[in-house]
């Protein structure tokens, strides 16, 4: 037995875990955040619900042809990313597309979009010229075939999302598209969408900040010549330190853009408010109340935290950028058609631009189709999930395939990976990883109450698994270390859990009994013995040496 000292920690390795059946092959662990010497109580899916019910907002307005051209073009890579690491399989799919126009209100600014626009509902144009079903109001994919539509799964989304086109409303509505289509009268029907058990991910993909109003507000009224339509949705939506807005605007402004973020203070009373005018209050709806209607769609709370994942491609500053965002407003080109020649209108200036066409070498006009505009109302509806259910990506970037990419692999590891993201104490001199942990098998318990919503709550199934010994008799549980060049169940878990900065490539299996029947959502409760990481100069401690 190896000595070492308890300079160590507790962690509860919360993720989904494979189950293996005698020949164990395992599904990668999400990621918890440990603190050193504390014991942390996480669960881990151990019969993985491997069905993802997937969402995507395409902001359709005039600006958003390229970006929609570069999500199309990376699509496959998140497809990619969903599939089983062992054997390539793709987890059964819906996937439904909203677009960001419900219209402005009570206000007539958005020409053939009044009447509010969209209204929410599923976008599906065209789909039998996408390779769709006429009827289809998403496209669904079940045990490895489509359901409602024929060709490659990737190649007929990218034209359905393609087919949204850029006419939509410039008051876009990205967070309140949520409650558009989920709770709105007319649109109660796309509640089918939502298979109970199914895992939820909303993909959002724009480049303007969300400017989500009630549908009665009088906020985008108020004509003015001077200054760009949307540019209200900053100056009334945003606020920044040291920095005083108006509205209407009458002059530039210029300040660091990370001293900005989005009002969260109360929002306005429509029956009591004048919003056509400056307002005291927040004219856009309350962020708090967007978060929550999306958690809502998964019962709320702990459940939505367990089964929600939000991923934003939008106005951030590009990832390895060192360049200080600001957030301007000067004067702009007037894009209205009918302007004169060299007319100038105040307007919000966009905070990244795609490296491919900067400013300096394509001109301020022609690199802003290819920039963005920041979004801070979206920031704060990311912070508004827990870290593990949010991923955020800018939309300058020139390629989008890291960020499908990323998307794809976050849905994987909420749905079930086994991936341990702490280098664990060895605990014996034998060979391979003997870990110190305790596994505990936790059934899920449905029930409805009397307004039809369901709840689930757990409890813990008998004694603790023992871990595995030379015999693997079942039930029991053990560590794989992924070895490239080792046996192949190692190259198998060093393919599914690769090695990240000193965290050797771990895999954890429970071998079960074939007959042993636990119902699919059944968890476990897992605590692992793990490394601290030593101290620069110095050697690790004795069972982290390896």
């Amino acid at each position: 037995m190896k000595i070492y000292l308890r300079t160590i920690r507790w962690v509860a390795l919360g993720t989904g875990l494979l189950v293996c059946l005698w020949a164990c092959i395992s599904h990668p662990l999400a990621q918890p955040v440990p603190e050193p010497g504390q014991e942390s109580h996480g669960q881990v899916t151990i019969v993985p619900m491997r069905h993802l019910d997937l969402l995507f907002m395409v902001d359709n307005s005039p600006s958003m042809k390229p970006k929609q051209d570069k999500m199309k073009a990376q699509f496959p890579k998140l497809i990619e990313a969903l599939r089983d690491r062992n054997d390539g399989t793709l987890p059964d799919l819906r996937i439904a597309i909203l677009d960001s126009d419900v219209g402005a209100g009570y206000s007539e600014a958005c020409g053939s979009t009044v009447n509010q626009g969209d209204k929410g509902a599923f976008q599906m144009r065209d789909p039998a010229g996408c390779g769709a079903n006429e009827n289809a109001r998403w496209l669904e994919y079940t045990k490895g075939k489509p359901v409602n539509f024929t060709g490659e799964l990737s190649q007929v989304f990218g034209c359905l999302a393609s087919n949204v086109g850029v006419k939509g409303c410039g008051y876009e509505h990205q967070l309140g598209v949520f409650q558009w289509a989920f709770y709105a009268t007319e649109n109660a029907s796309q509640w089918d969408f939502l298979r109970p058990e199914a895992y939820l991910g909303i993909v959002i993909l724009t480049d303007e900040d969300d400017c989500s109003a009630p549908p009665n507000t009088n906020m985008y009224n108020k004509r003015v010549l001077a200054e760009g339509g949307s540019l209200r949705c900053g100056t009334r939506g945003h606020q920044c330190d040291g920095a005083q807005f108006a509205f209407p605007t009458t002059g530039p402004l210029s300040v660091s853009y990370a001293s900005c973020r989005a009002r969260t203070d109360v929002s306005c009373d429509e029956d009591k408010t004048d919003t056509t005018e400056a307002t005291s209050c927040n004219p856009l709806t309350s962020i708090a109340d967007l978060v929550n209607s999306v958690k809502q769609l998964k019962g709320g709370g702990d459940a939505a935290d367990e089964k929600v994942l939000v991923a934003a491609i939008y106005g951030t500053p590009r990832a390895g950028d060192t360049t200080a965002p600001v957030y301007k407003i000067d004067l702009a080109k007037d894009p209205n058609p009918y302007a004169e020649a060299n007319a100038k209108i105040w307007d919000y200036w966009p905070i990244c631009y795609d490296p491919d066409y900067s400013p300096s070498s394509v001109g301020v006009d022609v690199a802003a189709e290819h920039g963005a505009t920041g979004g801070l109302r979206i920031d704060a509806f990311l912070n508004g999930f827990p870290a593990r259910n949010r991923r955020a990506y800018s939309i300058c970037e020139s390629d989008f395939g890291p960020a499908m990419q990323g998307v794809g692999d976050a849905l994987a590891n909420l749905m079930g990976d086994l991936c341990v993201p702490f280098k664990l104490v060895d605990t014996s001199d034998k060979p391979g990883l003997q870990a110190d942990c305790r596994v505990a098998y936790r059934i899920p318990h449905e029930a409805q109450d009397k307004n039809g919503k369901w709840t689930t709550t757990w409890e813990e199934k008998g004694e603790s698994l023992p871990a595995c010994d030379g015999s693997r008799t079942p039930d029991c549980w053990e560590v794989i270390l992924g070895n490239e060049n080792g046996t192949d169940v190692e190259k198998s878990a060093a393919k599914r859990c690769p090695v990240k900065g000193s965290t050797p490539s771990q895999m954890v299996n429970v071998v079960r009994k074939p007959d042993n029947d636990l119902p699919v959502g059944t968890k476990a409760v897992m605590q692992c013995l793990t490394c601290v990481d030593p101290v620069p100069g110095t050697q690790p401690t004795a069972g982290c040496d390896y």
